[in-house]
């Protein structure tokens, strides 16, 4: 689960069905997305992003603090 992407969405009042329209997904494949049982692509991953606010880092990485190297 992305537990990040879950409160940020709470955070923010919408549910799951409105961001699925943003994206223009069915709301049953971004729930599937949201509890990582699925991937977002690309495009969608920056566009839930810009919908929350947020930074791709914020959303999906686990530290952004960690470097890669």
């Amino acid at each position: 689960m992305n537990g990040k992407l879950y409160v940020v969405r709470r955070e923010k009042g919408l549910k799951q069905k409105e961001v699925a329209n943003m994206l223009g997904i069915h709301p049953q494949t971004y729930h599937l997305k949201e509890k990582g049982k699925e991937h977002f692509t690309i495009p969608e991953a920056l566009m839930v992003a810009r919908i929350m606010g947020v930074t791709l880092n914020d959303l999906f990485w686990e530290n952004s603090e960690e470097v890669v190297g």
